[in-house]
């Protein structure tokens, strides 16, 4: 009965048991890996050339090809034709003036535009545009074969007038 409970053993000295030095190592050597994996592949994104982002004018012309090649007059889409060239003219707005233009109503728009001084005539016939597209759009107006070439070329228009004038700024 006796035999059950133990005495106490001494206590044991163990310095040099333990290999706290080596654990330390390995974990700066992880690190100095880590690093050098780190800032070579930053290294290597700098040296990759940024692509420019292409100019408001070319974005919004090649938009114009791409509605054109859709048919959808041709498809009797007419409201959904109207609906894409004015989504393409704001986009164009927003990429060549810096002013919000696709959540807004065609009044807000042309307020904001005054107030940003972009030229009178620009923000009259931009006005004018949006207004027609507003008609077909909202108003159940349906336009003729000849109203629809022309609103087309009077968005071709108006970026090719606002982008000529861009570049008798930068001049």
């Amino acid at each position: 009965m006796n035999d059950d409970i133990r005495p106490l053993k001494d206590v044991m000295d163990i310095s040099a048991g333990f290999p706290m030095a080596r654990v330390l190592i390995i974990i700066l050597a992880v690190l100095a890996v880590a690093a050098f994996v780190y800032f070579r592949k930053k290294k290597e994104e700098k040296q990759k050339p940024c692509l420019q982002p292409k100019p408001a004018e070319i974005i919004a012309g090649e938009a114009l090809n791409a509605l054109r090649e859709m048919r959808l007059i041709e498809k009797g889409l007419i409201k959904e034709y109207y609906i894409r060239l004015s989504d393409i003219l704001r986009t164009y707005i927003e990429n060549r003036y810096r002013v919000f233009a696709m959540d807004r109503t065609t009044w807000e728009l042309f307020q904001e535009m005054k107030s940003k001084r972009i030229e009178r005539q620009h923000v009259d016939k931009i006005n004018n545009f949006l207004e027609d597209c507003d008609m077909v759009k909202f108003a159940k107006y349906t336009p003729d074969r000849k109203e629809i070439e022309e609103i087309y070329k009077s968005a071709e228009e108006i970026i090719s007038l606002t982008t000529s004038i861009q570049v008798l700024e930068s001049s």
